[in-house]
């Protein structure tokens, strides 16, 4: 099996996921929960399949099981290769079709399982669909997620996605609370759609950051590659559309656009169009990174934002609780760009640009105290 390529379905119809499954061999449960620790972006399809082989193994716990194996090895024991398997009731579709020969080369027991499995898929109770995923990370922590659909979500520091089970049945619904970069699978069908409080952001086959932390005072979507449909909510719903290296920041609670950007800044950065005003273009920087996704390369840049906003990220980041002493310093504005630094050398950094003092108080979490 390409455990590149592998899906729910191939997981379903391996005997040595079957044994992890069934906490069985050593050997195959050692190999999978590695696989899983050296593989995150599987873990979700991984964990999505054992709840299944779960299910369906609690569905025959009613029923002989060992009457159910012997006359299913009795039965493949005669197909020969050119036997087709049909079950009635079952949709044909072209997934199945391509993973049912290959049932004729595992055990008896994985074509029960991988058989009561098709059924489970099709005849699932509509009230699961409420059944909620959540993937959180930590202050200090980054996550990489592949969802059921393939797309994969890379989220940033103090961050949250949740999904349910009706996820790419007729649409993929994600909401998000934090930052998180999407890069999603194309599927017309199912409508990929992530939603925070301020705005909805409809993508289809594309690449794309969303920036929502509940404590900040604007939500951020910037489009890396694709086309992506942008719903504001406090303005009517009003629907915009955003082309490659741009981007929409949408103010909380006003409805206005940000302009906390200083003019030189400005300077460097090209600004196309603009759709009344709320969209702005953004271009690599001198150093090859883009400011708005610059987290994915554990880079932080700071360009003309105040001290106020730039102590929300840095503690996220580093997982500390920073504390304004004096209001006057919230408003210093800083430009910088640090890769792999510690806090404190971000700090002194700082510090050469604009005057102020800080202090540590141990604990948990550890405590800036910044003043005059």
């Amino acid at each position: 099996m390409n455990l590149d390529k592998m899906d729910i379905a191939d997981l379903l119809s391996d005997e040595s996921f079957i044994n992890y499954c069934k906490n069985g061999r050593q050997e195959d449960v050692a190999f999978w929960e590695a696989f899983m620790a050296d593989n995150p972006q599987h873990r979700l399809m991984v964990e999505n399949a054992r709840e299944r082989f779960v299910d369906l193994f609690n569905a025959l716990a009613a029923a002989d099981l060992d009457e159910q194996v012997e006359i299913m090895e009795r039965k493949v024991s005669v197909l020969d290769a050119n036997t087709v398997v049909r079950l009635n009731g079952v949709q044909k579709d072209n997934k199945v079709s391509r993973f049912l020969p290959r049932l004729l080369k595992v055990s008896a027991v994985a074509a029960v399982l991988l058989t009561v499995a098709l059924l489970t898929f099709t005849n699932k109770p509509a009230v699961e669909n409420n059944v909620e995923k959540k993937f959180a990370s930590a202050c200090g922590e980054k996550k990489n997620i592949q969802l059921p659909d393939g797309s994969v979500v890379m989220l940033n520091a103090a961050s949250k996605i949740v999904i349910d089970n009706s996820y790419g049945i007729s649409a993929r619904n994600v909401y998000l609370e934090g930052e998180a970069f999407f890069d999603v699978k194309h599927n017309p069908a199912a409508p990929f759609i992530v939603h925070t409080p301020m705005m909805d952001v409809k993508a289809l086959g594309t690449a794309f950051n969303v920036k929502a932390y509940l404590n900040d005072n604007f939500t951020e979507t910037s489009l890396i590659r694709g086309l992506v449909e942008v719903t504001l909510k406090d303005s009517s719903n009003h629907v915009m559309v955003l082309h490659p290296n741009e981007k929409i920041s949408w103010a909380k609670h006003t409805g206005t656009k940000i302009n906390n950007i200083d003019s030189a800044i400005l300077q460097k950065v090209e600004t196309l169009s603009l759709k009344e005003g709320l969209t702005r273009a953004f271009k690599v920087s001198d150093s090859g990174s883009i400011k708005e996704i610059a987290w994915i390369e554990n880079k932080l840049i700071f360009q003309g934002e105040t001290f106020e906003e730039i102590a929300k990220s840095l503690g996220r980041w580093y997982g500390v609780k920073i504390q304004f002493k004096d209001d006057a310093i919230r408003t210093y504005r800083f430009t910088g760009i640090f890769e792999k630094e510690d806090l404190y050398t971000i700090l002194d950094f700082l510090k050469e640009s604009r005057h102020f003092n800080y202090t540590v108080e141990r604990g948990e979490p550890l405590i800036i105290n910044l003043s005059k």
